[in-house]
C-alpha cells in the first residue's frame, strides 16, 4: 500500500457530542497505531448545536490523522457515514459512534478477522441501556430482516468493518434511515462477499442522549426495509 493511503478510515459521525468526542478520538489515536498501523479519523459534525463542530476542528488542527467535515443540516448517522465514505482514503472503513460504544480492547478483533473477510460484523455483548420499547424495536427489526431477506447474521445495527471498495460497489441508498447498515450487509451478501462475526463487549454511553428510537426514524426505517424488499434487488444472483 502506498504511504499516503491509510490502512483504515474510521468514520465518526457526531451530533451534539461535545462531551464524548474528545475522549473517543483520544482513545482511537492511542489504540489504532498498534492495531491497524496507518489510519485516518474522519469526524463528521452533523449540524451540532453545541460545541461539537469547534471541537472537531481543534482535533483536526492538533493531529494530521484527524480530518473534520461539517453538515449544514442534520443528516443522521447514515448521512455521516456517506460523507466519511466520500472522503475515505483507506483500504478498510470502520464506523465508530462518537460515544465509542465498545471496549477499546476489542478493537483488535475486527482487524484480526479481516484477512478472511470483506465485512467483519460486530456482535454486541448486551443491550443493558435499552428500555422495554427500544428492546422491542430492536427485536422486531432483526426478525424482519432475517425473515424478509433470508439473512442469518445475529445482529445488523452495530459496529462493522468493511472493505472500502465493497462499500463503493454496492452503493448506499437508504442512509436517511437506520436501514442503511442492514442494506449494506444484504447487498454485500448478494455479491458473494465474505463475512465474519466477532463478539464485542458493549459499553453504554456516559454522556449525551441516544436518538435511535425516535418514532419518525422507526417508521422511515420500516418503510425503507419494505421498499427494498418489494423491489427485489436483494434477490440478484450471488457471485461464487
Amino acid at each position: 500500500m502506498s504511504a499516503d493511503r491509510p490502512f483504515v478510515s474510521v468514520a465518526i459521525p457526531a451530533h451534539n457530542e461535545q462531551s464524548n468526542l474528545p475522549s473517543t478520538v483520544r482513545v482511537l489515536l492511542e489504540r489504532l497505531p498498534a492495531i491497524a498501523g496507518t489510519f485516518e479519523l474522519l469526524v463528521v459534525d452533523d449540524a451540532s448545536r453545541d460545541g461539537t463542530g469547534e471541537i472537531a476542528d481543534r482535533l483536526a488542527a492538533d493531529d494530521p490523522r484527524v480530518r473534520a467535515f461539517h453538515h449544514p443540516e442534520n443528516r443522521g448517522i447514515g448521512g455521516g457515514f456517506v460523507t466519511a465514505l466520500e472522503h475515505s482514503r483507506g483500504e478498510w472503513f470502520l464506523l465508530i459512534p462518537a460515544d465509542l460504544a465498545l471496549d477499546p480492547e476489542d478493537l483488535a478483533k475486527y482487524f484480526e478477522a479481516s484477512p478472511d473477510a470483506d465485512v467483519v460484523i460486530g456482535v454486541r455483548s448486551d443491550k443493558r441501556d435499552y428500555g422495554p420499547f427500544r428492546r422491542l424495536v430492536s427485536w422486531t427489526n432483526a426478525r424482519m430482516i432475517r425473515g424478509l431477506f433470508q439473512m442469518r447474521e445475529r445482529q445488523f445495527q452495530y459496529i462493522s468493518l468493511y472493505r472500502t471498495r465493497l462499500l463503493r460497489e454496492v452503493g448506499i441508498e437508504f442512509w436517511r434511515s437506520a436501514f442503511f447498515l442492514p442494506e449494506i450487509l444484504i447487498k454485500a451478501k448478494a455479491r458473494g462477499a465474505r463475512s465474519r462475526e466477532v463478539f464485542i463487549r458493549y459499553v453504554p454511553r456516559h454522556a449525551g442522549r441516544a436518538t435511535g428510537a425516535r418514532l419518525p426514524l422507526i417508521a422511515r426505517t420500516a418503510r425503507d426495509m419494505l421498499v427494498f424488499w418489494w423491489r427485489g434487488d436483494w434477490r440478484q444472483p450471488r457471485r461464487t
